[in-house]
């Protein structure tokens, strides 16, 4: 055991509650390390409960609650500092750093692992598993529920044509197969044409597909301001500025494109936002 951890795992054994065979009926302090997981915690559990959610939670482009994680405790994924901070249960990913859980596990820290829901059903099942975890079943319920219909909303009306589409964040980013992301278009009516090009999870999407075969509405990430890497700037590609009279460019921000749970509420509406664009601009160019 490295000497830093001692004092600490002293400090653990000697707290109330903190030794086997003495669990809590629910945990007290939590922690997250998980950016996906930080959004859902954030919604079931009092914030007095949260002793930390992970840095990237008030990052404005990655995260959705970057506003509320202001006033929250974060931290950088070290053991040292996650151990100090006594918590009941760690809530991290199969990404996070071995050498962390490893220290967590020597110290008797309880933690679970999540890995990336790929379908909404397994966001879900995901958001669930957390509540259970949180003795929180009731507002995990009440969060799928809200998430069910929002989605059920945001289905494409009867009558209404589908679209084609395709997500293109910088670098040429794209959600593709086996995405939520990806179900979450079809299931707007946006059929996605970075599947249909054999893009699997995120990859990127060829720049030559979108010039030479246009989707109806083109999912746009931002850039940061000033756009100075190449791999922002190709977002606003000049190819992509002169096919603005053939497809409809809608903004869909990186924040939305990679956790489930509680973001496809935001994600869906923003593709809904898309789809009635495209759709007016289609139904003047009929008129005209």
């Amino acid at each position: 055991m490295k000497l830093w951890l001692a004092p600490l795992l002293a400090a653990l054994w000697l707290a109330p509650g903190a030794q086997a065979g003495e669990p809590t009926p629910h945990p007290i302090r939590i922690v997250s390390l998980n950016m996906c997981v930080d959004g859902i915690v954030i919604e079931l559990v009092s914030h007095d409960r949260i002793a930390a959610l992970s840095h990237y939670a008030r990052d404005p482009q990655r995260s959705t609650i970057s506003d509320a994680a202001r006033d929250l405790p974060i931290t950088y994924e070290t053991a040292e500092e996650i151990v100090a901070l006594r918590p009941d249960l760690v809530l991290t990913s199969r990404h996070s750093a071995i050498a962390t859980r490893n220290a967590l596990k020597r110290v008797g820290i309880r933690f679970e692992l999540f890995d990336v829901p790929d379908s909404v059903e397994e966001s879900l099942a995901q958001v669930r598993q957390v509540a259970h975890l949180l003795g929180a079943e009731r507002e995990g319920e009440a969060m799928v529920a809200r998430i069910q219909a929002a989605l059920d909303a945001a289905r494409l009306p009867p009558g209404e044509p589908p679209l084609t589409a395709a997500i293109y964040q910088p670098g040429g980013l794209s959600a593709g197969a086996d995405t939520v992301v990806g179900e979450l278009m079809e299931l707007t009516g946006l059929r996605n044409i970075a599947a249909r090009y054999g893009v699997e999870q995120y990859r990127p999407l060829p720049l030559e597909v979108l010039v030479s075969a246009p989707p109806d509405v083109l999912l746009v990430g931002e850039t940061s301001p000033g756009a100075p890497m190449r791999e922002e700037r190709i977002v606003r590609h000049r190819a992509l500025r002169a096919l603005e009279s053939q497809m409809t460019q809608a903004v869909f921000p990186a924040r939305l494109l990679y956790c489930a749970g509680p973001t496809m509420v935001p994600a869906a509406a923003a593709l809904v936002r898309a789809r009635e664009q495209a759709l007016a601009v289609r139904r003047t160019r009929v008129r005209l």
